[in-house]
């Protein structure tokens, strides 16, 4: 779809390849250096120029959701629920839906036993949100022990999984956090869609990734997805170096972008236990 605006000098003499297979591209890639983060800016900068006229780059730049403040009760947890329409609810979960189209769900969960404040469980979390994503084709992108901004124990976690009946992906946000007082768990989930053209910020990055990298597109694909915690995990839809954090900048309207800059920093601090 985009090969035509990666066309390469045939006259200029490349560069021999190095011996790919046992490199780690995401430790060897980052963090970014400033000279790669250079050629990453010239390349998307050039690649995008050729795409979109002045007026359609800018809009793409400085793309934003700027989602409104309105916090609200669920039993004990006070959340932002962005002003999103309220489409379900009942004593133990609420559905919403953004103007855009994505969704939110906020559910009140009984834990198994006893839940003990101090007695980490990330591993087997982990493992669990890991297989979640599996199961449905997708991958992990995130899962990390937090402690919120009101000091609330959580797991917050960011899996994809691919969109039902069209192309592209769903990135899902999810807070899980313990109320030990009430021996309650409360969940938050966020799921963003895909836009089109789909696959955008996949198909723009691994061009220049093969240039800084020195490796062939053929020989790039088994290096470019890895799990971020097990590097030898290879089932579902692995995490791809263009998904992570250091490229958000460069695709604000990318689902995983909007997650990471709008609404997990908003999640994280604005949910309460009263």
């Amino acid at each position: 779809m985009f090969g035509r605006f990666f066309n390469r000098n045939s006259d200029k003499k490349q560069p021999a390849k190095s011996n790919p297979k046992k490199r780690d591209l995401f430790d060897e890639l980052f963090p970014l250096t400033d000279e790669n983060k250079l050629k990453f800016e010239n390349a998307f900068s050039s690649i995008m120029g050729k795409m979109y006229n002045e007026e359609g780059n800018t809009i793409l730049k400085e793309y934003a959701r700027n989602y409104p403040t309105n916090e609200i009760q669920f039993d004990s947890l006070r959340f932002d629920d962005m002003n999103w329409s309220q489409i379900n609810a009942d004593e133990n979960r609420l559905e919403y839906q953004s103007k855009e189209g994505d969704a939110m769900l906020v559910a009140k969960i009984n834990p198994k036993g006893t839940m003990n404040k101090g007695e980490s469980q990330i591993a087997v979390y982990r493992n669990w949100i890991r297989q979640t994503a599996v199961e449905q084709s997708g991958g992990l992108i995130l899962c990390e022990e937090i402690v919120t901004k009101n000091g609330i124990n959580a797991y917050e976690s960011i899996i994809k999984v691919p969109r039902q009946e069209t192309t592209g992906m769903d990135y899902i946000y999810f807070l899980n956090m313990s109320n030990f007082e009430e021996q309650k768990l409360y969940q938050i989930q966020v799921k963003v869609f895909e836009m089109s053209p789909t696959g955008m910020r996949d198909n723009l990055a691994i061009h220049p990734i093969c240039d800084i990298t020195n490796i062939d597109m053929g020989e790039i694909m088994g290096l470019y997805r890895q799990d971020p915690y097990q590097k030898e995990y290879a089932f579902g839809n692995l995490m791809n170096l263009s998904e992570r954090e250091e490229f958000d900048k460069y695709f604000p309207f990318h689902p995983l972008s909007i997650i990471r800059r709008e609404i997990r920093p908003n999640m994280k601090a604005k949910v309460w236990f009263e």
